[in-house]
């Protein structure tokens, strides 16, 4: 008789600062569900996969449920994987942090299943081919991989019916394709197709494996797949019919461990780096990734696509760091972390256990800083959702803080380093205390692009700038029918109408201090929907640094002489971290250089990522008046000695005083985006710009001085 193996798996996950509702109702939807249904199947086995946020979250809210997972390992009927603790992308994480975040899984998952993990999910798939040394390190035996990767190595389709060893520096490894024709079939196909396309790999040897392991949150988040899985009943038809088939002995149902013992690897094989094919195109730039869609869908149309998909290859991974500044911002400043905790783990090696068992702590913040999510875009990507980067942030200063008092033994410091942050060949500036830390590029209009409010573990710059997408020319498009059982990327769905109008692209990144020369025509209005005019050439352009650094009085200058319409201007900005309060001194000289005068709007802009702009615990507030107003108005302030913006849920205030009365625009910085539900728009900050109307006479100087003070609220 003709035989099938087949092996069954889901990846459970969701990332480190996500609302609690959310893993809420996925525990509901789909966690659950599947599991209980599993449970009247004995006979269905698989192979499992949670991450550490989503672990962490069950321990604390539904601990039965993790003993109700080890009741299955201990029948054999689940297989349970190991992986990056935090689901890492674990190809460029240093060494160090790729082991120690597999052995972190590995030990809980020894502790809490009784389980001994030989496989790894890999995060995202994402395959780069030195990591066959590290895993190995770490104890993996095998990992699964998309089929993409194998076509991309030129292995035709018949020949993935098993799986192969990799190796690096003799480190070997196995890998396991996962059919994404099982990807898209499981569960949106009716279970008696699935079931027949496996017979039909039946064959007479009895070797031939299929392997499908994806998403759990498929089976029963996604949009309309709880009713269809489970309401309609297909998981449960799906399980029955697979029964029938191990009944009428076609169809054998194991695991990867099982499978490796009883068969013979098929060869040796050396996978380019790769993820899922869908990656491909998500990782490209906004112009390439749409022609790859286009060429994409006429070659489906014209049913060429499966004969040219291995070689058609476009963008991967590690593109987002350079796609996206926000994403390269994160992983340096996780790679400083990580490096700042390898250092002093050299140095406390000897000292007291209280340093050691901080220095853990730091670790596992930096190692929750590392979940993926945040870095990256594409349907599921969360680089867009700010409460996601908030939530890197906030664990990366968590370890930052704690690395202060080790070094520091809880004194007070400031330091200034100069060096390459962010790897653009150009040196960046670090101003720093315990309280308060900033980050410059001279090199992008000497602007601020990182400023920490560390008692609250609060990155206030933490915004994304507006840019195209590849998607953006289908949103105007959407219908907003959800098709019964079919794939979450066949779906073109929208959360609002009217969403191309807030189509708006940046010209800059959004920091702070970028400096604007404006005509007096301009508004909030026309800044908000960037239809304004450039007047002078600040924005994105080099300026000179010079750091005084005399004790504790530590400042930063940066100075640049350029164009304002056809005068020229020497422009020197200096900041100074406060001593007794929390926040900045900032000093403007303007002065014209020209032999005519100059009238002109001189607008510093600052971007504050609050995280809610309808959430009446954030609002600005003046002291001209004490209404709130809502982070996402727009609107303009004028003769204001004092402007804030609260942020009651966190417990601070941003506060800029300025020396004299000041008129301040204000609006909103939205983007729209793709999500698992549709298009979307986002709050990602709250642009403030205090606004200096100046007439400069030639060889005159203009001053401007205020603070920009972070306060705690009681």
């Amino acid at each position: 008789m003709k035989k099938i193996n087949f092996i069954l798996g889901v990846h459970n996950h969701q990332p480190v600062g996500n609302f609690d509702h959310v893993f809420e109702e996925a525990y509901k939807k789909a966690y659950l569900p599947l599991l209980e249904t599993l449970e009247q199947h004995p006979k269905i086995r698989m192979m499992y996969h949670t991450t550490g946020p989503l672990l962490d979250w069950l321990e604390d809210h539904y601990p039965e449920f993790l003993d109700r997972v080890k009741n299955l390992v201990d029948y054999d009927q689940l297989e349970i994987m190991t992986g990056g603790y935090y689901e890492p992308i674990l190809a460029v994480l240093p060494d160090r942090d790729k082991i120690g975040q597999i052995r972190m899984m590995t030990e809980y998952e020894k502790k809490r299943f009784g389980a001994d993990p030989k496989g790894l999910w890999m995060a995202e798939r994402i395959w780069e081919p030195h990591l066959a040394k590290p895993l190995f390190e770490a104890g993996v035996k095998f990992v699964t991989l998309d089929d993409y990767h194998f076509h991309a190595a030129g292995v035709n389709p018949d020949e993935l019916r098993g799986y192969y060893l990799t190796d690096e520096q003799g480190c070997s490894v196995g890998v396991f394709p996962i059919s994404m024709k099982l990807r898209y079939m499981i569960p949106f196909a009716k279970p008696e197709e699935t079931v027949a396309y496996l017979q039909q790999n039946a064959d007479d040897s009895g070797e031939n494996l299929l392997l499908m392991c994806d998403d759990g949150e498929k089976f029963g988040l996604w949009p309309g797949t709880h009713e269809w899985v489970y309401t309609k009943g297909w998981l449960e038809n799906f399980f029955i019919q697979l029964e029938n088939a191990i009944e009428e002995g076609w169809l054998n149902m194991t695991t990867c461990s099982e499978f490796s013992v009883d068969f013979k690897a098929r060869g040796r094989i050396y996978l380019p780096c790769a993820s899922y094919f869908e990656m491909s195109e998500w990782s490209l730039p906004a112009e390439s990734g749409a022609k790859f869609a286009q060429i994409y869908h006429r070659l489906e149309k014209e049913k060429q696509i499966d004969e040219i998909r291995p070689f058609f290859k476009g963008g991967f991974w590690r593109n987002f760091i350079a796609k996206y500044d926000e994403s390269n911002f994160m992983y340096r400043k996780a790679l400083w972390v990580s490096n700042r905790i390898q250092s002093l783990a050299g140095e406390i090696s000897n000292k007291q256990k209280n340093a050691s068992n901080q220095l853990a702590a730091a670790r596992r913040a930096l190692y929750a800083a590392q979940c993926n999510c945040a870095y990256w875009h594409g349907v599921f990507g969360g680089l867009y959702l700010p409460h996601l980067r908030h939530a890197v942030y906030q664990k990366l200063l968590e370890a930052e803080d704690i690395c202060n008092q080790i070094e520091t033994s809880g004194d007070g410091f400031t330091d200034v380093i100069a060096r390459d942050f962010d790897a653009d060949g150009n040196s960046e500036i670090m101003l720093r205390n315990e309280r308060v830390g900033l980050l410059i590029s001279p090199a992008r209009g000497g602007s601020i692009y990182e400023l920490d409010y560390i008692p609250a573990r609060f990155n206030l710059l933490n915004s994304l700038a507006r840019q195209p997408e590849s998607y953006h020319q289908m949103v105007g498009k959407a219908d907003n029918e959800i098709e019964e059982g079919s794939s979450i990327h066949d779906q073109v769905l929208s959360k609002e109408e009217g969403l191309d109008q807030y189509l708006i692209y940046d010209r800059h990144h959004r920091g702070a201090m970028l400096d604007h020369f404006l005509s007096t025509k301009e508004s909030p209005e026309s800044l908000q929907n960037g239809k304004y005019c450039e007047l002078g050439d600040f924005i994105n352009q080099p300026y000179i640094v010079e750091i005084r650094a005399v004790e504790k009085e530590k400042s930063i200058t940066l100075r640049r002489i350029g164009d304002v319409v056809d005068n020229q201007i020497d422009l020197k900005k200096t900041v100074q971290l406060l001593e007794n309060e929390n926040g900045l001194a900032v000093k403007y000289r303007i002065v014209n250089v020209s032999n005519f005068p100059l009238t002109i709007l001189f607008a510093p802009e600052f971007n504050f990522a609050m995280l809610a702009g309808d959430s009446p615990d954030r609002y600005y507030r003046d002291d001209n008046s004490l209404d709130r107003q809502p982070l996402r108005s727009r609107g303009i302030s004028e003769n204001v000695k004092e402007f804030s913006l609260i942020n009651e849920a966190d417990r601070f205030a941003v506060n800029f005083r300025f020396e004299q009365p000041t008129e301040v625009w204000r609006y909103p910085v939205e983007t729209v985006s793709q999500s698992e539900g549709g298009f979307e728009r986002v709050y990602q900050s709250s642009c403030v710009l205090p606004i200096y109307r100046l007439t400069i006479q030639h060889g005159k100087a203009f001053k401007i001085g205020f603070k920009l003070v972070i306060e705690p609220l009681e």
